[in-house]
């Protein structure tokens, strides 16, 4: 009988607008609690904020300039409110580089070019309009402007002076009926395209998350990034734990993925999850998590495996 309580809770779960972790049953696993005894310590300690400097150019598009460098200040100020938000970012003052970046805009420099400026960050942005086609629809009864566009986001090392993600994002665009809703529709397409490529760098250079507890045996975990780390709903997730494989020739700290689940809740710094088949899953409070798959605003963007290494001690 209470095997079939938390199963229905579980089902309960998945179905979303049902979604209720509080008002599940407590089973032997919300009880239990995994430790990591080989855990660096530099995972159990709040890790300083890296600065972030954001450069935005509009490139040149004739007739559109203007139209163009309204959008690449909406680039600029998504993507400066977006990493802002993070736990771990913190965007440089723009006032203090205001030269530096305004020469840099001016000059269309590429993002090579930009990794030894002497813009004061750990990190340099460089987003740009890397294409834009509009076409000006006339007939008897109408006119409108059709468009499409491209934005290319390019994320460099200061101290290496490389570029380590570059990222090419087409957003959805819709039909605009003047130049005005062009640009108005230029920018919706610029803040969906920089809150994606937001979605990417936030898991990438998270730290590990945790399970900080559980509820209907494992069928609910509240785990310890929400909205500071750009988490949304429905982004995948995956519980590990860390094991020994060295007497079988691997590594000391190897990761044993236990468990799968889907994003239902997302606070402040904590989000809920349903876990994939909890009856024959092992999550419990102390377990590591790790994003799978964002999804964010128009689509869902795949993130690979982050802040694993240095749990690992790779």
């Amino acid at each position: 009988m209470k095997q079939m309580i938390v199963g229905m809770g579980a089902v309960a779960l998945l179905a979303g607008c049902a979604f209720n972790p509080e008002g599940m049953p407590l089973g032997p696993k919300d009880r239990a609690v995994y430790i990591d005894e080989g855990a660096p310590k530099s995972l159990t300690t709040e890790e300083e904020r890296a600065k972030v400097a954001v450069i935005a150019q509009p490139g040149q598009w004739q007739q559109y300039d203007q139209i163009a460098r309204n959008t690449a200040e909406v680039l600029d100020s998504t993507l400066s409110a977006k990493l802002a938000g993070f736990a771990f970012f913190e965007i440089v003052d723009r006032k203090s580089q205001a030269a530096i970046i305004k020469d840099s805009i001016a000059s269309g420099a590429d993002a090579e070019d930009l990794e030894s400026t002497g813009v004061e960050s750990d990190f340099l942005v460089v987003a740009r309009i890397a294409s834009l086609n509009v076409t000006h629809n006339v007939t008897q009864s109408t006119s409108y402007y059709s468009f499409d566009v491209v934005f290319d986001f390019k994320w460099i090392s200061k101290a290496t002076q490389k570029v380590i993600m570059t990222e090419s994002i087409k957003p959805p665009t819709r039909p605009a009926s003047s130049e005005a809703d062009l640009a108005k529709a230029l920018n919706r397409a610029a803040g969906l395209a920089a809150a994606d490529f937001c979605a990417k760098i936030g898991v990438k250079y998270a730290p590990p998350a945790r399970v900080l507890q559980t509820r209907g045996d494992g069928a609910a975990a509240r785990i310890s990034i929400g909205k500071n780390y750009g988490l949304s709903e429905g982004s995948k997730v995956c519980f590990f734990e860390i094991i020994d494989n060295s007497d079988v020739g691997g590594a000391k700290r190897d990761q044993n993925d236990i468990a799968s689940g889907e994003v239902k809740r997302v606070e402040e710094k904590s989000a809920w999850v349903a876990v994939d088949d909890s009856d024959v899953t092992n999550v419990r409070k102390g377990v590591y998590v790790r994003v799978l798959e964002q999804t964010r605003g128009w689509g869902s963007s795949m993130l690979e495996k982050t802040g694993v290494s240095e749990m690992l001690g790779n």
